[in-house]
């Protein structure tokens, strides 16, 4: 390389040190410039992968909504199902009721008097019951059928409450004052 030197004169020396000089200065701007471009890559790759963890944790947020909407949609129609199959009608109910009751005592060969028939708002409005007493006097055996056919009834109809007047003791009919309740959907 001296000997490059040594033929070159004064000017083209300077000309060839002012070249190196700019060659270098701007291998060196190239460098910073990389620097900051490859800080800035750091940084936007960053932000990307924050973003993109935050759009997976969005996606299951929505995904649970969906099955959480989904599960309020069916319980819904499990509500309107239940009203239309297992409660009575609001306008209707006490006729539908004791059409119902006389089934009952009818299919479980009952011997009841003295029915009587209140109503009772629950929840807020949406529905109700009707309450009914009577006194019921039969067998052991009726009274067994009489709870086992209240129990298989389609609609919902809840043996409330039961005060045993006469157990039937010596073989002797039972005699008892039962409280019901049917619901119905207003």
């Amino acid at each position: 390389m001296n000997a490059i030197f040594r033929v070159l004169n004064g000017g083209e020396r300077r000309t060839v040190g002012r070249l190196a000089l700019a060659a270098v200065l701007a291998a060196v701007l190239g460098f910073v410039l990389a620097a900051r471009q490859r800080s800035g890559w750091l940084e936007a790759s960053g932000s990307l992968v924050r973003t993109q963890e935050d759009l997976l944790k969005a996606e299951d947020s929505l995904a649970q909504a969906k099955a959480e909407w989904l599960r309020w949609q069916q319980a819904r129609r499990d509500l309107v199902s239940l009203e239309e199959s297992y409660f009575y009608d609001g306008k209707t109910c006490v006729t539908a009721l004791m059409q119902d009751l006389q089934v009952i005592f009818r299919q479980a060969g009952a011997s009841v008097s003295q029915i009587g028939y209140s109503y009772d708002n629950i929840a807020r409005g949406r529905y109700g019951r009707v309450v009914v007493d009577f006194n019921y006097s039969g067998t052991y055996g009726s009274f067994k059928k009489f709870l086992s056919t209240v129990e298989r009834f389609p609609k919902f109809l809840a043996v409330e409450k039961i005060d045993f007047q006469n157990v039937g003791s010596s073989g002797g009919p039972l005699s008892l004052r039962i409280t019901m309740a049917g619901y119905y959907a207003l």
